[in-house]
C-alpha cells in the first residue's frame, strides 16, 4: 500500500522531471536561436553588396485592402540602398548613407531628408551593413518551416512608427528573404526578396541622386 509520504515523493519526482524538461527545452531554444542569429550575422558581415528583385505587399488595417508593388533593390556597405519601383509606379528611393531621396515621378516631387533619422532605417540598416542584430534588437524565434526561420525583432531603441518587425531567414543560405513591418495602427508592409545576388561590385555611383530640373523638392 502506498502511503502519503510515498505519494508526496512521487509528486516531487514528477515535478522535478517536468522542471528539468522545461529547462532543457528553454536552453535548447536559446542555443538554437543564438546559432541562427550568429550565422545570419556572419553571413551579412561577409557581404559587401546585394541586388534582388522585390515584391512589396502593403495591407491596410482598416479596410483590409492590399496594394502590390514590384521592383529591384540594391544595398551596399556602408549604409547605401536604392529601391527602384517598376510597378504600379516608377518611384525611386535612394540613399548614399547620409542623404535620402524619395522621387515620385508621377507627381514630379522629390522628398529629401537625413538617412539616419528616416523611419525606413530600422528594416534597412542591417541589410546595408549598418546594423548588428544582437546589439540592436531583442530577438525571438517566432516560427519556422522547412524553408525558413521567422525572427521577431524588437528594437532596443524606440521607433516612432514601428509596432512589430519580423525577418524571414533562408535555412540554407541564411539570406533575409522577407521582412514584415507593422506600424502603430496595424498596417502591414511585407517585402519578399527574390533572385538575390551578392558581391556583384555594385558601383557607389548608383546611390547618388541628381534631382531633375523642374521637380518640386520637399524637405522635412
Amino acid at each position: 500500500m502506498v502511503n502519503k509520504f510515498q505519494i508526496s515523493n512521487i509528486k516531487y519526482q514528477i515535478l522535478s522531471l517536468l522542471t528539468a524538461y522545461c529547462l532543457l527545452v528553454t536552453n535548447s531554444y536559446a542555443d538554437e536561436l543564438d546559432t541562427i542569429v550568429s550565422k545570419l550575422q556572419k553571413t551579412y558581415e561577409g557581404i559587401q553588396d546585394i541586388q534582388a528583385n522585390f515584391v512589396q505587399l502593403t495591407t491596410s488595417a482598416s479596410i483590409k485592402q492590399t496594394q502590390k508593388a514590384e521592383g529591384v533593390v540594391y544595398f551596399k556597405k556602408p549604409g547605401m540602398m536604392k529601391w527602384e519601383y517598376k510597378s504600379p509606379n516608377t518611384d525611386i528611393i535612394v540613399s548614399d548613407g547620409k542623404t535620402l531621396w524619395a522621387y515620385q515621378q508621377d507627381i514630379g516631387q522629390v522628398m529629401t531628408g537625413n538617412a539616419s533619422s528616416n523611419e525606413t532605417s530600422i528594416s534597412n540598416n542591417f541589410l546595408s551593413g549598418m546594423g548588428n542584430l544582437k546589439k540592436d534588437f531583442d530577438i525571438e524565434l517566432s516560427e519556422q518551416d522547412s524553408i525558413s526561420y521567422l525572427l521577431k525583432l524588437k528594437s532596443k531603441t524606440p521607433q516612432p512608427n514601428v509596432q512589430k518587425l519580423y525577418i524571414a531567414v533562408d535555412k540554407k543560405t541564411f539570406f533575409v528573404v522577407k521582412t514584415i513591418v507593422y506600424d502603430l495602427i496595424g498596417n502591414e508592409t511585407k517585402v519578399i526578396f527574390e533572385n538575390i545576388q551578392i558581391n556583384q561590385s555594385i558601383s557607389a555611383n548608383i546611390f547618388k541622386f541628381k534631382i531633375p530640373k523642374g521637380v518640386k523638392v520637399v524637405k522635412p
